[in-house]
């Protein structure tokens, strides 16, 4: 326990120390205090160009690194009559002109500040000019205001976004995960572990309550405006209950078993492939791999088993730390935009190729879909539901009987922008669920006096976790 204690710090201190380079980087150029945008947390003075000054009826002047913030900030203000003005920079000139009789491009190559990339210009022919350049629909500030969303995009939780943030986007996290299950799973049907072995004097045994912790750094960052890249390094503890017949009196005791290490890295790359010029539709690919960093442990249980006709792995195999083998996962991702409302959608493919103990985890199928609220730029509610079918593991060949099947889950998820500083914002994102469907394997067998039982799974109880990220652009060179 002490390690994974010392490993939950360890998380945030490499956090702060990414937040600190950054600002002592700037306070060697910037020793008075710098302002920022109040929407996004982005320094104003690395986006000159792309810049917007509002001031509020009192008096007090405001600026957003961009229009979208600036937008943003008007519709949560209710209106330009909360202003005695809104300016933006015209993108020719560098000049300050009236954001209301300015003119924009939408969706064209260049994304001076934020997403989606509204570019203004003091004169409709430069505008013009500019969108056969780089493409991108011209448009006026009425359009504008009524399309734009509270929030550039959401991030779901166990399903991905087909939106890439744009070139220079980075953000760190420290996640902390919990998962339990707590129900013995026959097919579909569900019974506490201790019935279940006392309904059958036969059952040798059976799983009982298991739990799961993970503590975690996430990273993203994206290199170009169409790729966005994710690493997650995992510390897991794990603890797996079980209750045993004893042979000679029949009387059933209960053991634990618990483990600690470090996960399997997680890659993952996203490549947006085609966008609507608006910013409301996205498509994209996912392809990723882990690498074999958690600890397996491939001893194998001496005596010969009869019907696998094998030693097994004695370890179960949601005790391991690790898989022992890269594997690979690849899919299609799906993203669209209703004004406040986000939907993603992905489907994936999970390979397990077996390991260098000759054990194979199943490969997994995955479809997903999350609808997000964002009643403005601070909140995001939403439900997010996933299914996935699950092969059976294998062990030399030996298809494990009770493993694998198919599971659907139910989530409610929120995140709360409840900081802008360091030149970004820091999120608090949760998410609490459980399975809503489970239909998962279970083998029939007979114990040595020939007498039938079954072998089957744990499923049920809810899974949650509980995240801080800081996201930041680097500002591009426009």
């Amino acid at each position: 326990m002490k390690t994974a204690i010392k490993l939950s710090w360890g998380p945030a201190l490499f956090l702060l120390m990414l937040m600190s380079v950054r600002v002592s980087a700037h306070e060697q150029h910037e020793p008075q205090e710098r302002e920022s945008c109040r929407v996004c947390g982005m320094w104003i003075d690395e986006y000159r160009k792309s810049a917007a000054e509002l001031v509020l009826k009192d008096g007090t002047m405001e600026h957003t690194c961009g229009v979208a913030c600036m937008l943003r900030e008007v519709e949560d203000a209710g209106g330009m009559s909360a202003f005695q003005s809104v300016k933006v920079h015209d993108w020719v000139s560098g000049e300050l002109v009236d954001a209301q009789t300015a003119t924009y491009v939408l969706g064209s190559n260049v994304i001076p500040d934020m997403v989606p990339n509204y570019i203004a210009f003091a004169k409709r022919e430069e505008a013009e000019a500019f969108a056969a350049k780089e493409g991108g629909e011209v448009i006026d500030f009425t359009i504008a205001y009524d399309d734009v969303s509270p929030v550039g995009t959401t991030a779901p939780f166990r399903i991905r976004t087909a939106v890439t943030p744009g070139k220079g986007n980075f953000s760190a996290g420290i996640v902390y995960g919990y998962a339990q299950k707590d129900q013995v799973k026959n097919g579909d049907s569900g019974i506490d572990p201790s019935a279940f072995i006392n309904a059958n004097k036969a059952q040798p045994k059976a799983p009982n309550e298991s739990q799961m912790m993970q503590q975690a750094i996430t990273v993203n960052y994206s290199p170009t405006d169409d790729l966005a890249l994710f690493m997650n390094l995992p510390w897991f503890e794990k603890r797996q209950g079980a209750f045993e017949r004893n042979p000679t009196t029949g009387a059933v005791g209960e053991s634990i078993a618990n483990d600690d290490g470090l996960g399997d890295i997680v890659l993952e790359g996203r490549y947006n492939f085609w966008r609507s010029t608006r910013w409301h539709q996205f498509a994209g690919v996912l392809l990723g791999t882990t690498l074999p960093t958690g600890e397996f442990d491939g001893t194998r249980d001496p005596l010969v088993n009869p019907l696998a006709k094998t030693n097994l792995i004695t370890k179960a195999a949601g005790l391991q730390m690790g898989k022992d083998t890269a594997t690979f996962t690849g899919g299609l991702l799906y993203s669209q935009r209703w004004k406040n409302f986000w939907l993603h959608t992905s489907a994936l493919y999970n390979v397990n190729p077996e390991n260098g103990d000759n054990f194979a985890y199943g490969d997994v199928a995955t479809v997903g879909l999350a609808l997000h609220y964002t009643p403005n730029y601070d909140l995001m509610l939403g439900v997010e539901l996933d299914a996935s079918y699950t092969e059976k593991n294998e062990d030399r060949g030996f298809k494990i009987g009770n493993s694998g099947g198919t599971v659907t889950n139910l989530a409610v998820v929120s995140d709360w922008r409840f900081l802008n500083a360091f030149g970004g914002n820091f999120k608090l994102r949760g998410s609490i669920g459980l399975p809503i469907y489970e239909d998962l394997n279970a083998r029939e067998t007979v114990n040595a006096k020939g007498l039938p039982f079954t072998q089957v799974q744990l499923g049920e109880g809810f899974f949650g976790n509980l995240s801080v990220v800081w996201t930041f652009r680097n500002a591009p060179g426009y």
